[in-house]
């Protein structure tokens, strides 16, 4: 591997593993662990499949990944992240559908914008086409095109992410009831405050509409996972 290509690796995993919240974890329970030979899938999600082929690849490069920053790697790791790698893709795959369902795209020149600005693919600060090549072929080991439709995808879920955390509203009343309640009725420094706190406030209920949204999302999604069987049929 070259030089430039060791340097950049940690940023290019990055990029290409999404959360849907910083700092926050989302499981989906309820899974199926279906029993029929899918051999073309590890799992659906409402009938749309990830193939074996995208999870091995996403697989490889979290280990090659964890590989290069020297850690160790114990059986038990392997089968953790076996597990961690399967649940980013079904929740990538479960918000993917949500953006959709909410009519949320993203424009050819929003992604272009967005690929452009990230190091690994910028030579003395622009955006150079070759190492961009370089990058996703070597590093990354795919294509252009399911590399730029992955980080279409990204982008969309940011875009879900925001739309959800924009609903949410404050109004000077309740600011001032929940600063009142925090504070044991004492109101002196609720001017010098009042910004501080709101972010702190709006943070709050940012997180409970999430986890309201989380809770009515993880009833209706239907999700099957196959990867045991697969394995099963394949050793």
């Amino acid at each position: 591997m070259t030089e430039f290509l060791r340097k950049h690796m940690q940023t290019i995993f990055i990029i290409t593993i999404v959360g849907f919240m910083a700092g926050a974890f989302v499981g989906f329970g309820s899974y199926f662990f279906g029993k029929k030979s899918v051999t073309d899938a590890v799992a659906e999600i409402n009938g749309k499949k990830i193939s074996y082929r995208d999870y091995t690849m996403m697989y490889n490069r979290t280990i090659e990944n964890l590989r290069n920053a020297k850690e160790e790697i114990t059986e038990e790791t392997l089968q953790r992240k076996k597990q961690e790698v399967l649940q980013d893709m079904i929740q990538e795959e479960v918000f993917w559908q949500e953006a959709r369902k909410h009519g949320i795209s993203v424009t050819d020149s929003e992604l272009a914008s967005n690929i452009q600005r990230y190091p690994a693919f910028q030579k003395e600060g622009r955006f150079d086409q070759q190492a961009y090549f370089q990058v996703v072929f070597q590093v990354l080991r795919t294509t252009p095109k399911e590399f730029e439709e992955s980080q279409r995808r990204q982008i969309a879920i940011a875009k879900l992410r925001q739309m959800i955390a924009e609903s949410v509203k404050i109004s000077e009343p309740e600011i001032q009831f929940e600063y009142a309640r925090a504070n044991k009725g004492d109101m002196k420094k609720f001017n010098n405050d009042r910004a501080k706190f709101l972010e702190g406030l709006r943070q709050e209920k940012v997180m409970m509409v999430f986890n309201e949204w989380f809770k009515q999302l993880n009833k209706q999604v239907k999700i099957k996972v196959y990867l045991e069987e697969i394995e099963k049929n394949n050793a």
